[in-house]
């Protein structure tokens, strides 16, 4: 499958029309047409959050199947304070993790992280001092200090102080 087929693919299963994934994207639904049609790719800086946004990897939205690619390690629940980046999955956050978290989260942030380069699916209930590069499932309670690259698919009851989400999930 090409590119756009896997855009349009992901896109049809998740129910949104060109117009959703464009305002989710920050782009033109034409844009995303030309995408789809083969016509265009999506700028470079643009693939990990539209992956994230189709729910796919990078890998599968480019289309490539590496062999024998292993699974993404996932831990559990964190309690306390984390002093590195972590490289997986973790459950829910209760309690700072001081580094970068390279995955998602499986359920919500009550406390601290610094970067999240996956999604929140659950919601952020503390402080995400700089960007969530995939989308917050549920609601913010608290700060993101930088950007949600995928949106708020909840309420925002703080602040997200950066500019990558779209002006209606600011108004929900």
């Amino acid at each position: 499958m090409t590119v756009g087929e896997i855009i349009r693919k992901k896109r049809r299963e998740l129910g949104w029309t060109q117009a959703k994934l464009a305002e989710r994207m920050d782009v033109s639904y034409q844009a995303v047409s030309k995408w789809e049609k083969g016509l265009s790719m999506p700028d470079a800086a643009l693939l990990p959050a539209l992956a994230a946004a189709l729910g796919v990897t990078l890998d599968e939205l480019m289309g490539s199947k590496p062999e024998k690619q292993k699974p993404r390690a996932c831990y559990g629940n964190i309690f306390g304070v984390v002093n590195r980046d972590i490289h997986a999955d973790v459950g829910k956050i209760f309690g700072s993790v001081n580094g970068d978290i390279y995955g998602d989260v499986k359920g919500s942030v009550i406390g601290r992280a610094k970067n999240i380069y996956g999604n929140v699916e659950g919601s952020v209930w503390g402080t995400v001092e700089g960007d969530v590069t995939g989308h917050v499932g549920k609601n913010v309670y608290g700060t993101v200090g930088g950007s949600v690259r995928g949106g708020v698919h909840g309420k925002i009851f703080g602040r997200i102080i950066g500019d990558g989400i779209n002006e209606k999930e600011k108004q929900k």
